[in-house]
């Protein structure tokens, strides 16, 4: 088949939501697909929704008569401000037989989120704009429903988990949960309020005598809370504990995973967390919020925890019992990456997508084997 997909910017960007789409590409290649990446420019929010009623769709079909028209076309529902009216202009592009939304998690339904109200509007009218949904998680498409009714045909595909190699052995887990010293715990997403780096440092401050150090890794494009951040560490007396790395990408990133003791996310809510999957590859049990789709990631009380981000006293007696029961930290971190290794692959992913894709757009050719859940 012959497939589209359309992004904000390049798929090399570093989030958990970029690193599905690259690897999904990436896996829909692999198995013989012929994948063509858009990428649109992020205008900001308003200004995008602005551009659809002034200029039309942001991509202009070519007058060339030999242009394709593809089996699909998959746009990261992200871009939905850019093409929520204009999907079905004649003059849009690419042009395909049947048009997908990928959804990772609805921005109207985040906690918090500035205009909700319209951005739900915005959702809705361009859900209503395309052939059918692959969301990453029950939840996120639970959201979906709720949103644009349940007529949408829509396929639930987990991410997959061998974009890492862990090579986390027994030997490994067995030295590092029974090494003397302080609980080593990492935080891996970007510093940006919705993802609760604030409530964790107040869960720690809340246990004077836990022997703690924090890694904390992801951008700091947010200088203003970078700042609070920053200055919070200070209040606290924490500058010796708290290492903020900024991004870290490859050997960098496996190294801080492989030496820490557990992940800890206390976001508003979250999908399905790439950063938490990794972590449950490298024995890490994950402390994580309890709403979104994480729940379907591990079971609470086995490979992790999930807690209410805004309880600080519960996040606290968490990491302060798994640092003061190393038997308990090695029997969960051994259990996270059995989870792990028994989670579905990109392989499988990508046939799943090809088969949701037959299923909207009849095919001649061969579909690989789904292992996805229809919907």
């Amino acid at each position: 088949m012959r497939i589209a997909f359309v992004a904000y910017g390049s798929l090399d960007q570093v989030s958990g939501g970029f690193i599905y789409d690259r690897s999904l590409v990436g896996a829909l290649r692999s198995i013989g697909h012929e994948v063509d990446v858009f990428g649109l420019r992020w205008y900001g929010y308003l200004h995008a929704v602005a551009r659809n009623f002034v200029l039309g769709h942001p991509l202009r079909r070519p007058r060339a008569p030999e242009a394709p028209i593809y089996d699909a076309v998959i746009q990261d529902e992200l871009v939905h401000p850019s093409v929520f009216l204009s999907n079905r202009a004649a003059t849009g592009w690419p042009r395909g037989r049947s048009l997908l939304a990928l959804v990772h998690n609805l921005g109207s339904r985040q906690p918090g989120e500035p205009l909700a109200a319209l951005k739900a509007r915005v959702e809705q009218r361009y859900l209503g704009s395309v052939d059918g949904v692959i969301a990453v998680c029950a939840q996120t498409l639970a959201d979906v429903r709720a949103l644009a009714g349940s007529a949408l045909p829509a396929v639930v595909i987990h991410p997959g988990r061998d974009h890492v190699a862990p090579g986390v052995d027994d030997r490994l887990l067995d030295e590092r949960s029974r090494a003397p010293g302080p609980l080593r715990v990492l935080f891996a997403a970007a510093v940006r309020p919705s993802k609760g780096l604030h409530r964790l440092l107040d869960a720690l401050a809340r246990a004077p005598r836990f022997a703690f150090t924090l890694d904390v890794v992801g951008s700091l494009a947010w200088p203003r809370y970078a700042r609070e951040i920053r200055r919070q560490l200070t209040r606290f007396g924490f500058e010796a504990q708290v290492r903020l790395h900024g991004e870290r990408t490859g050997a960098d990133l496996s190294a801080l995973f492989r030496q820490s003791h557990v992940l800890a996310l206390p976001s508003d809510r979250e999908a399905y967390p790439l950063s938490c999957l990794e972590a449950l590859g490298f024995g890490l049990p994950v402390l994580a919020s309890s709403g979104g789709g994480t729940g379907e990631m591990f079971h609470h009380g086995r490979e992790g925890f999930l807690l209410d981000p805004h309880d600080a006293e519960a996040w606290s007696a968490t990491l302060r019992a798994l640092a003061e029961d190393r038997v308990a930290l090695r029997t969960m971190s051994g259990a996270a990456v059995a989870r792990y290794r028994a989670h579905a692959t990109w392989r499988a992913a990508a046939d799943a997508t090809a088969a949701f894709i037959g299923r909207r757009t009849p095919h001649p050719d061969p579909l690989p084997a789904s292992r996805g859940e229809g919907i």
